[in-house]
């Protein structure tokens, strides 16, 4: 649960806060900049809604940890497959790529515990107690 809190941060700083504070910094330093190089990504939400689920021992957080697993790796397989043939290694796609790696890591070890029943739908594991 505390790691998906920290993919949601993370994802935040990284996809929103950097590029705009970027942009604030070029611009006050007298370089213009049009835009910010945002890279919009809403899956912080789902990863927010689902430790709330795993927080809350809710009866959907398994069924839901299961589907968000298994669509971010699938998503995130794809994406660095597609990296890896034309790898752009500029500041602001490395950024992306550590996101990247964190979260299909992630959601490997999170399914592996859910298929082997080694997490609780609370997120715990059997017998450790707990609210």
């Amino acid at each position: 649960m505390f790691g998906l809190v920290v993919m949601a941060a993370w994802t935040l700083v990284i996809k929103y806060l950097a590029p705009v504070l970027y942009l604030v910094a070029e611009n006050a330093a007298g370089r213009t900049i049009e835009r910010a190089p945002v890279m919009w990504d809403f899956w912080w939400v789902a990863h927010l809604v689902l430790a709330w689920l795993l927080w809350h021992r809710h009866r959907w957080a398994r069924a839901a940890g299961l589907a968000v697993s298994i669509s971010e790796i699938l998503i995130v397989a794809v994406k660095l497959a597609s990296f890896m043939a034309r790898p752009d290694l500029s500041f602001w796609r490395l950024l992306w790529l550590t996101n990247k790696i964190y979260v299909l890591t992630f959601f490997l070890c999170f399914l592996v515990l859910l298929l082997t029943g080694r997490v609780m739908p609370g997120g715990r594991e059997p017998g450790r107690g707990g609210p």
